[in-house]
């Protein structure tokens, strides 16, 4: 698996690297879930591998930006973190701090790439923080569902819905992170619902600057 990683970053060396399943799919697609989120716990806890927002890394690995480009990103950083469950735009964050779009958009998406922030949809950028309380919502959505279906363990169901009942979101919006935390394999879509992955923790771990 650090063999898998270390070639990953070979290959893609200004990426903060794979999301968890992401790495799974790499290393063993066949593994169960449980059994793989009980390794990278284990390599986790040993310092083996390192995360930053949904990204793992070897420690060896980082994506740095220039002092004046994380003073430039600095601002953004703090709107966006305001901005809580409905963050401003790249071209709301250009306009806000003058700068061109093109040049606000590389900021932001060498930002993620950094794993100081995520990129849930084309020029919509999540600050951690939002996404670990979005990500814990999810989490007591699914089991509020357990409960009141008389469920077993981990096969709760959390609807659109639901969940844009429970944050406050747009429909439209509350579809797209869902979508987003199935895509760096928090969740899986099943059917009109999205289930949690087995042992599935969010990473609260962002990357400071330059580090």
């Amino acid at each position: 698996m650090l063999a898998a990683l270390a070639a990953f970053h070979a290959r893609a060396p200004d990426e903060a690297g794979p999301e968890l399943w992401r790495l799974k799919r790499i290393v063993d697609a066949e593994m169960e879930d449980a059994l793989w989120s009980h390794v990278i716990e284990g390599l986790l806890a040993q310092g083996a591998v390192q995360a930053r927002g949904a990204s793992l890394h070897l420690p060896t690995h980082s994506v740095e930006l220039t002092p004046q480009e994380q003073a430039a990103a600095a601002p953004m950083l703090a709107a966006l973190e305001q901005g809580r469950f409905d963050p401003p735009w790249t071209r709301d964050l250009a306009r806000d701090f003058g700068l061109a779009e093109d040049e606000a958009r590389r900021l932001l998406r060498k930002l993620a790439k950094a794993g100081q922030i995520s990129q849930v949809v084309h020029d919509l950028f999540y600050h951690p923080s939002a996404l670990a309380e979005l990500a814990q919502l999810v989490r007591t959505l699914a089991e509020k569902a357990e409960r009141d279906e008389g469920l077993p363990p981990g096969s709760g169901a959390v609807g659109a819905a639901a969940f844009r009942d429970a944050s406050g979101l747009g429909r439209k919006r509350a579809i797209q992170v869902l979508e987003f935390f199935d895509r760096v394999g928090y969740t899986r879509r099943v059917g009109n619902g999205h289930l949690l992955r087995p042992q599935a923790l969010w990473s609260y771990t962002t990357a400071l600057p330059n580090s």
